[in-house]
């Protein structure tokens, strides 16, 4: 495994099955960064294992796709994305705290089409989010 496969990875495109926000232009380096500032924020001495995970735990949708929130719980597709992910980044641990993708997922959203935010499971989403804030005792960040 080369360089290549790393640096491509960054450049899949996320939300395209999203017609509500299609249109915004969301890459999986732009989402990881913000995965990774969204832990700093909430975690200053975040493990780097945890930074690293965050930095690059969707590259393996460069081999797969962009798979939406709702089909990634098909364990077919999961393990398809998770050996994609071995590949190019051998040994990375199998870290599945999703509540950081929800939060940065809410936050694109509310940024680029707020008004979707009262439907479409985006006030579940919401509802999740601050649970699990407040049972990570951040709630005060979020």
């Amino acid at each position: 495994m080369t360089i290549d496969n790393q640096f491509r990875a960054s450049f899949v495109r996320r939300w395209h099955t999203n017609p509500d926000l299609a249109q915004t232009v969301d890459t999986l380096a732009g989402h990881g960064g913000r995965v990774a500032r969204i832990i700093l924020k909430l975690w200053p001495d975040a493990s780097s294992a945890l930074l690293h995970w965050a930095l690059v735990h969707d590259d393996g949708e460069s081999v797969v796709g962009d798979v939406p929130s709702t089909t990634k719980g098909a364990t077919l597709i999961h393990e398809q994305e998770r050996a994609a992910l071995d590949r190019i980044w051998p040994g990375l641990p199998d870290l599945t705290p999703d509540e950081y993708d929800r939060l940065d997922a809410y936050m694109w959203a509310q940024h680029h089409a707020p008004h979707t935010l009262t439907g479409d499971g985006w006030p579940e989403c919401r509802r999740w989010v601050f649970a699990q804030a407040e049972a990570l005792g951040v709630s005060v960040s979020v």
